[in-house]
């Protein structure tokens, strides 16, 4: 049950930010991508993507709105990129810098 009530009030959140992006944004190509962003953020890529699919039909092809999209996508696919990495970094040992001898000429 406790659960069910984080959740419930995660997505109460979730719509409220939206609302307030909504508010303050209003109905334009830079809306549509900020809630695609919100909603990648929160891990629902496949929402992210459909309405970034949905603001092409919605305000054509311009450069701006291909721009936005074309971003968007990016930013989708690199944030998979790093959930899906669960390999720690390896990083190289650290090696003594090399001895140079050093001749005159």
């Amino acid at each position: 049950m406790h659960s069910e009530t984080l959740s419930e009030l995660s997505q109460a959140g979730l719509h409220i930010a939206i609302q307030d992006i909504k508010d303050d944004l209003f109905d334009t190509p830079d809306c549509d991508y900020a809630i695609a962003q919100l909603l990648s953020q929160w891990g629902l890529d496949e929402k992210a993507e459909q309405l970034l699919d949905e603001m092409l039909l919605k305000w054509g092809t311009s450069p701006e709105v291909l721009a936005l999209t074309q971003r968007g996508y990016a930013e989708i696919k690199r944030s998979d990129l790093f959930a899906d990495n669960d390999e720690p970094i390896i990083r190289p040992h650290k090696t003594a810098p090399a001895k140079l001898h050093i001749v005159a000429a």
